[in-house]
């Protein structure tokens, strides 16, 4: 809970989130929880932006687009499907293996 943060560490946060850092990175280099971290975000500098992280979208945005029009023309009905669609070369990039 932020009361429970010292101001001592509530700078050292705010801080860190200023220079980029992400808030796991922080929950572990302070010794907080990391919704610790996220709480104090939001209370004290909402506007900040939040770490992206994540990993790269295995489709492109042609894949994405084409799967969508798989879905919506009743061509296939769920994600097997229009992942054997993609995957037998009906807009298949080389992204998605």
């Amino acid at each position: 809970m932020v009361r429970s943060l010292s101001l001592t560490q509530q700078n050292t946060i705010l801080s860190l989130l200023d220079s980029g850092h992400s808030g796991e990175a922080i929950a572990k280099q302070v010794g907080v929880s990391p919704s610790a971290i996220s709480k104090l975000r939001s209370k004290k500098c909402p506007t900040l932006p939040k770490a992206i992280g994540g990993h790269p979208s295995k489709l492109s945005p042609a894949n994405i687009h084409h799967a969508q029009h798989l879905i919506t023309s009743g061509k296939a009905e769920n994600a097997v499907q229009v992942t054997k669609a993609l995957v037998a070369g009906e807009g298949l990039n080389d992204r998605l293996v």
